[in-house]
């Protein structure tokens, strides 16, 4: 009677653990709102309000053509000011994207003020302008739960919402998020008119090394690959790496000082 006892505490005791286990692993959503499970996410792909650098690849790859490599040097001050360096092939050298709030400019060579672009134009392959320069959803889109109700499912499943004003490039997105660490798994990305542009993965995290301040050993994003709804078989894959913290000002990134920020 002793030993049947004792395999059921052992059988209790099991199955206890694993109900606390799994109220640790899907409370957290009751615990933040949309828009901080987006917070969250975007700690995959920045700083926490901290300056700091990266090397970006680009490969755009079409069925039956060659692959177009493009590498860039970003300095991001924060979510709305940034500034992307193209440094690869050597033809494009001289190119920049400078983000300052709801403003994005292009500069190049051949012209002698920065022009004006939109984050929705396309930069290389499926990736636009505003894909390269943003490196946050949270400032830019409004979050809400999509099957809030579902807490056994392993994803959260976010709707993003741009908000009014902002240097959004896309109308709305819908983002599916791990249950249990926040990590983004993909998301969709929708014009105005509802239709459905592309899809992206997020494919690759690194545990990152000191890089400056007593950051370290930080889950970092590191390559998104996106997909063409539209054209099918149109991917491009985005490769991050190089994650340095800097010292940067605001008064760095305005059109006038562009060339000079490349410099250093």
């Amino acid at each position: 009677m002793k030993v049947i006892t004792k395999k059921i505490s052992a059988v209790l005791s099991v199955i206890l653990l694993s109900l606390v286990c799994f109220s640790n692993a899907y409370g957290n959503q009751a615990e933040l709102d949309a828009q901080q499970v987006l917070e969250k996410v975007d700690e995959y792909r920045n700083f926490k309000n901290k300056a700091f650098s990266f090397d970006l690849e680009l490969v755009s790859q079409k069925p039956k053509k060659e692959p177009k490599v493009f590498t860039m040097h970003a300095k991001v001050l924060n979510s709305h000011v940034s500034l992307v360096s193209y440094q690869e092939p050597r033809r494009e050298r001289g190119k920049a994207l400078l983000m300052n709030q709801s403003n994005l400019w292009f500069l190049s060579n051949s012209s002698k003020k920065p022009i004006r672009i939109t984050p929705q134009q396309r930069l290389l392959g499926e990736a636009s302008n505003g894909d390269v320069a943003s490196t946050d959803f949270s400032g830019d889109y409004q979050a809400s739960f999509l099957d809030a109700a579902d807490q056994s499912a392993p994803e959260i499943t976010l709707q993003l919402n741009a908000k009014p004003g902002a240097i959004a490039a896309y109308e709305r997105i819908v983002l599916f998020v791990d249950q249990v660490n926040y990590k983004p798994l993909r998301a969709t990305f929708y014009a105005k008119s509802g239709k459905k542009l592309k899809t992206a993965y997020y494919e690759e995290f690194l545990q990152l090394s000191d890089v400056g301040e007593g950051i370290g050993n930080k889950p970092q994003l590191t390559k998104i690959r996106i997909e063409n709804e539209l054209k099918k078989g149109n991917v491009t894959s985005m490769t991050y790496s190089n994650f340095q913290l800097e010292k940067l000002s605001l008064a760095q990134f305005q059109p006038n000082q562009i060339k000079r920020l490349m410099t250093k």
